[in-house]
Order: C-alpha cells, then structure tokens, then sequence
C-alpha cells in the first residue's frame, strides 16, 4: 500500500512535468518502453529490482540501458527512483502513470479478456457499451484467453466485469454443491 502511494506521488509529480512540457504522450511511450524491457529481460528486472544491487550499480544500469530509449525527462526520473531507493515503485510504473493521464484527459482503459478473438463488431459494441457507462473515451486492450471457455471478463479502472462461462458453471458448482447435488 505504501508503494502505491509512493508511487502515486512520483508518477503525479513526473506527469505534471511531462504536461508542463508537452511530452505526456512521449513519457508514455517512454514508460512502456521501460515496461517493455523489464517483461523481456527477467533478469534485468531481477538486477535492478535486488535490494543488494548498489545505487552506483543501478545509476549506471539506467545510464547504459534505458537511457538510450527514454527522454531526458523519463531517464532523471528513474535515476530519482534508483537515489531515494524507490525500484520497487516500477513494477507498477506504467499502469499508475497511464491512469493519471487517462484521469486528467478524461479518457479509460478497458483490457477484455475472451476465449477467441473478438470481432469488428463486437468490439465496437463493448467500447460503445463502456463509454456509455462510463461517460468517457475507452481504450480497449484485447486478449484471447481460452481458459474462460466463452463470453469476456471485462477490467475497467477497479472493476470487473465477468462474463466469462468458466465463471458461470464455477457458480454453478458452487451452488449445487451448497444444496447438496454433486
């Protein structure tokens, strides 16, 4: 909790900046990039995220790996991370500065999970559907899960919405299992 809240007052302080500057899309494109390499190279994460690692070690870790992707903006922040000690505030980077953003622009993000690749169509209609509900532009992030047999589980802000078969036969089971039928 103490990280999310770190976080939050980091990531603010670093979009207010990018707004300031007019890089807020630029930090975002930035930010995922770091994400990026984080989910490709474990072990890197690993090295930069290891309490033993020293902070000359990790400066020269930005330096040499991150800062040739980023701004300058995006490279002094992670180096204010690495000199306060605060590396544990990026596994959720990426996330927090997006909802700051899409707070302040009035914009949300959905990520809908279905068990085959959702059509045109359909598509369109669940993003109409969320903006409706929502009163905001939506983003929609997709993927394909195939474990959820059918239907979608939507993740909007702190909110899900489960749709999904796997789900409805798990409360299925449950019940029956509550009367007595098994």
């Amino acid at each position: 909790m103490i990280d999310k809240t770190l976080a939050t007052g980091y990531l603010q302080a670093l979009f207010e900046l990018a707004k300031a500057k007019d890089l807020v899309h630029q930090v975002t494109s930035d930010l995922e990039t770091v994400a990026g390499l984080f989910r490709e190279n474990a072990t890197l994460r690993k090295i930069f995220l290891h309490p033993s690692v020293t902070r000359d070690e990790k400066t020269a870790l930005v330096k040499n790996v991150f800062a040739p992707h980023v701004t300058p903006l995006v490279r002094n922040f992670l180096l204010l991370i690495v000199s306060k000690r605060r590396e544990k505030i990026l596994d959720d980077l990426l996330e927090q500065y997006q909802a700051i953003a899409d707070l302040v622009s009035g914009k949300g993000r959905a990520l809908v999970r279905s068990a085959i690749p959702l059509s045109d169509d359909k598509h369109a209609r669940i993003k109409k559907a969320l903006e409706d509900m929502t009163q905001k532009e939506i983003e929609i992030e997709t993927r394909v899960t195939p474990e959820i047999l059918g239907g979608v589980i939507i993740k909007i802000g702190n909110k899900i919405i489960d749709g999904s078969v796997f789900s409805r036969l798990k409360n299925l089971r449950r019940k029956l299992v509550e009367v007595g039928i098994s």
